[in-house]
């Protein structure tokens, strides 16, 4: 999972709402009963990895991705420094894995990194043009160069299943789509993709991304093989595998904006509306016309999701902010700020629609990866350097 740590201004995108997979016909299951996971699930800190004065191959420049093991270790993908390393449970550094540069078991800038089973790491590079297969202990086991008609330059735009078969995400607007290829680089075919959004913006901060709650479709790869798609105004998600979705509902009482966080971000929205009006236009580029974005009174049910190693899928719901001590912009950023904070708070699915619980995380905490009992976040130390935390899920 792509992560931003620190707070900036959102960009103002007008994506065409297009076909979705969730309009691929299949059953509905109402996962509405008890939390399998129990009523009182919590996260317990195993391990934290994350100095600012120590050992270079525990301190962070910027943690990108995180891949967790079902042994409990993980690797780190740290864009700043341009490594992978990889971390066993206890927190240890293992090895190194590859490094910067553009010959084979190099990369630039990755633009996804997850597990092929328990055998490979599988990495993304655009700039290189290359998806890479390492070992566990480093070594390159293979690699392909994608044929891919343009690049996403966006989080979750890259995927591998199950069956090793891995997903790449190409276009935008109405050309948005999963281009699958073997793991020998063989093309397999194309799966459309839906995002919709118009006049929507989005802020990076210390609990995740924030978005101005605006109702859309998304739609990933799923580890399970084919797509998981979500409506942002439902609670629940549909997987769809050769074109029949299974879609899992879970019944949900909306949450009402605070007066004092709807002012927030009405103010906020306005200054992005602003500031999209009096860019310049490009030479020869036909930007669309800047929509204001409108904040309802009453959130949606979720905000995003992601599918684990498992094929559990976590929503990123929505749930009632609290009042930040949030330190002040520096000087010449005129920019309101948004003092009301959600906690990352999801709501998991097992691949079989069962509602297995609901979990909340610290405040500034973003979820990276989940797998087994495993959870790993990010957060930061007191003098703002990155820290990974690692979780053990306990159930009551």
């Amino acid at each position: 999972m792509k992560v931003v740590p620190s707070l900036i201004a959102g960009l103002a995108t007008a994506l065409s709402a297009m076909w979705s997979p969730l309009d691929a016909q299949g059953s509905v299951i109402h996962a509405d009963g008890a939390p399998a996971w129990g009523a009182n699930v919590r996260l317990v800190p195993a391990v934290t990895v994350g100095v600012l004065d120590g050992p270079p191959e525990y301190a962070f420049g910027s943690v990108h991705f995180v891949v967790g093991e079902k042994s409990g270790g993980f690797f780190v993908h740290d864009s700043r420094y341009a490594q992978i390393r990889r971390y066993n449970a206890s927190g240890k550094l293992i090895a190194n894995i590859g490094g910067k540069g553009a010959g084979p078991g190099e990369y630039q800038d990755l633009l996804g990194m997850a597990l092929a089973g328990d055998s490979a790491l599988v990495t993304w590079d655009p700039r290189n043009a290359r998806v890479t297969f390492f070992g566990l202990d480093g070594k390159v086991q293979s690699s392909f160069r994608p044929m891919l008609g343009s690049t996403t330059y966006a989080s979750d735009v890259f995927g591998i299943d199950n069956a090793g078969v891995v997903s790449l995400q190409s276009g935008i607007g109405e050309t948005r789509k999963y281009v699958r290829y073997r793991s020998d680089g063989t093309l397999l075919d194309t799966i459309p993709a839906a995002e919709g959004t118009g006049g929507a913006f989005v802020l990076m901060t210390t609990d995740g991304s924030r978005f101005s709650f605006e109702t859309t479709t998304l739609s990933k790869p799923s580890p399970s093989g084919g797509l998981v798609s979500a409506v942002t105004s439902t609670l629940g998600f549909t997987m769809t595998v050769a074109g029949k979705g299974t879609s899992v509902e879970r019944a949900h009482s909306p949450i009402r904006l605070g007066a004092e966080e709807r002012k927030e971000w009405i103010a906020y929205a306005d200054v992005v509306y602003a500031r999209a009006k009096a860019r310049p236009a490009q030479p020869n580029v036909r930007a669309p016309e800047p929509v204001l974005a409108k904040i309802p009174t009453v959130k949606p049910s979720l905000r995003d999701f992601f599918a684990d190693r498992e094929g559990r899928v976590w929503l990123d719901v929505y749930t009632a902010a609290e009042k930040r001590n949030i330190p002040p912009r520096p000087s010449g950023d005129t920019r309101p700020q948004i003092t009301w904070r959600e906690r990352s708070t999801h709501d998991v699915f097992a691949t079989s629609g069962q509602y297995l619980g609901h979990i909340t995380l610290p405040a500034e905490h973003q979820l990276l990866d989940a797998r087994g009992d495993w959870v790993w976040t990010l957060t930061h130390g007191p003098d703002d350097e990155d820290r990974i935390v690692v979780f053990h899920i306990v159930r009551k």
